[in-house]
């Protein structure tokens, strides 16, 4: 009789936690495994140095927009496309900002540090600009190759940017072009940040001669030595 009682205390008990359990709030689950993970890895690219062409400096004072991004790409989570129509993300790695951002800093500080423009600025500062650069991210992405098989140097990297310069006393497009790079990725993550790393520095190293023969050509007037 008294195991019998025992057994139905016991059952009661094991009910109640049960019920107790399940009327816990989602969003305190979520932040408990928040909390119970680890933190993502952060990284961050850099910015290349450029061989600029002689002659007369670049007068116009430029302004880089943030570039828009499709919501998959604009996130600060590192993506990796296991086929065209599908689109996951590396476990554990972050970038160290939102990709369009982050690309947006890194065209500002190669355009700046070429030392052919009088003034390169983001979005915001208080200077008065003379042509915007401004865009879309069509890829920013790692990717495996039909047949590209397994291991090391399986993995590539696509980095494209559709640019447009625009002059901004008339809001004319004084020209737009599509930058795109590739890359292939080394072993491990850091393997994978050094490709994009080569991919980007490729398209921005492009996109700072490009953007410096079209501001001579959008503003003839003001370029000088």
């Amino acid at each position: 009789m008294r195991n019998g009682t025992m057994t139905r205390l016991t059952e009661r008990l094991s009910r109640f936690l049960l019920l107790a359990f399940a009327a816990l709030p989602l969003g305190a689950c979520a932040l408990a495994d928040v909390a119970s993970g680890p933190a993502p890895a952060l990284y961050v690219l850099t910015a290349p140095e450029v061989d600029m062409p002689g002659g007369a400096n670049a007068a116009a004072q430029l302004v880089v927009e943030e570039f828009s991004a499709p919501a998959a790409i604009d996130t600060a989570r590192v993506v990796y496309k296991s086929s065209p129509n599908s689109i996951a993300y590396y476990a554990g790695a972050r970038w160290a900002d939102r990709a369009p951002r982050m690309i947006a800093a890194l065209a500002v500080e190669t355009l700046s540090d070429t030392g052919r423009f009088p003034a390169v600025t983001g979005p915001g500062a208080p200077v008065r600009t003379d042509l915007a650069l401004s865009g879309d991210i069509r890829a920013f992405e790692a990717y495996r190759a039909s047949g590209a098989g397994f291991g090391e140097s399986a993995t590539s990297i696509r980095v494209s940017l559709f640019v447009r310069l625009v002059r901004l006393r008339d809001r004319s497009i004084v020209a737009s072009r599509e930058f795109t790079a590739e890359a292939k990725a080394g072993s491990g993550m850091d393997g994978v940040v050094a490709g994009y790393d080569a991919a980007l520095d490729e398209v921005l190293t492009a996109l700072a001669l490009w953007t410096f023969e079209q501001s001579l050509v959008a503003m003839p007037e003001k370029a000088g030595s």
